[in-house]
Order: C-alpha cells, then structure tokens, then sequence
C-alpha cells in the first residue's frame, strides 16, 4: 500500500490507483511542491490540453508542509474555473447530470488546499463507489512521482474514451479525472478497474 500527495481534479492515473486498492491514503506531511499537481489540473477545452491552477498564498522558504497551504482568493479563478469547466464540458453527456454538484462544490469556502482538493476527491469517489482515501501525516510508502508528467510518459496508453474535442485536438490521456467523469459518468468506474 502507497501513501499519495493530494492533488486537485487528479488524473486518471491517480484515480486508477485507488479504483485499484493501491491506495493508504493522502500523505500531507510532504513539502509543499509548487508548479505540481496539488494545486493543478489539466482539462481539455477547445483550444486542447489546458492547466489550471488554484492560486495559493505567498508561502516561504522553505516551503511549508502541504497540509498548511492556504487557498488565495484572488484573480477571481473560482469564477474563471466555473466558465472553462462550463465552456469545455457543457456539450459533454453527463453535464447536466453532475453540474450543480460541481459548482456547489467549487464555491467551497475551506481554505486549506489539502481539504479543497480531498472534498473532490471524495465526491469523485462516491460517484463512483470508491473509498476515499483518508488525509494522513504518515508517510507509509509515499509515492508522488506516480502522478508526475515524466511518470505518465512511460506509462502504457490507456484505452481511449470519447471526449468532447477528440475530433479536434485527437485524444488526450491522463487528464483530470472530470473529464472521465463528464463524459462516462458512473461507467467511469469500470473504466479505472479495467485499466492494467
């Protein structure tokens, strides 16, 4: 059993694992990584493969644990995330399905990084019948560089599933797992246990 950095709107990878039972739980423990994962996700829109970033407040140096990263509420991104997820998966065939929940959700007023992103992993995981994983400081066997970019590069390709501009920009592996969810919705599950 491994222990996983928390991540926003984790890829697939992050989720097959739990899908899986690989996972102890979300290590919180770690240095707080910037330009990572845990305050990032990639969606695809119709311009393609699109990074989106949660500002977090100034932190120092050294950087502090993860668990002590607080949300920053400028630059209005809840309002920008909304419009993307909107403009980007609105065409897609579980929008209408999961949309009030997501906007719920994303207008969460908690402040630390580490409970806003485990809020939508957990939402991700009961739509799809998964046990959230739970927040730890023990380390176990701590594996983040899993859900690294240059870790996904040598990973097998995965079995392709439709996406709202695959005609466009060809199809995208290793995204958030939104993008799963919009587009299979709860045959998402089936999907991540498939997956070698």
């Amino acid at each position: 059993m491994i222990t996983l950095p928390s991540a926003f709107l984790p890829n697939t990878h992050y989720l097959r694992l739990i899908a899986q039972g690989a996972v102890a739980g979300i290590y919180v423990g770690e240095q707080y990584n910037k330009q990572s994962f845990r305050n990032r996700t990639e969606l695809f829109t119709a311009h393609g493969r699109e990074c989106f970033t949660i500002p977090v407040q100034k932190i120092g140096y050294p950087s502090p644990p993860t668990r002590e990263v607080l949300i920053s509420e400028h630059g209005e991104w809840r309002r920008k995330l909304w419009q993307l997820l909107r403009s980007s998966y609105q065409s897609s065939p579980y929008w209408v399905h999961y949309a009030d929940r997501l906007e719920h959700l994303l207008h969460c007023p908690e402040p630390r990084i580490i409970t806003y992103n485990h809020e939508w992993l957990a939402l991700l995981c009961s739509i799809w019948g998964f046990d959230t994983p739970p927040i730890t400081d023990l380390e176990l066997t701590f594996c983040p560089e899993l859900i690294e970019p240059t870790h996904l590069e040598t990973l097998p390709s995965l079995p392709r599933y439709w996406q709202v501009f695959e005609k466009r920009h060809g199809y995208q592996p290793y995204l958030s797992s939104l993008d799963l969810l919009l587009n299979l919705g709860p045959e998402g599950r089936l999907y991540l246990l498939d997956l070698p």
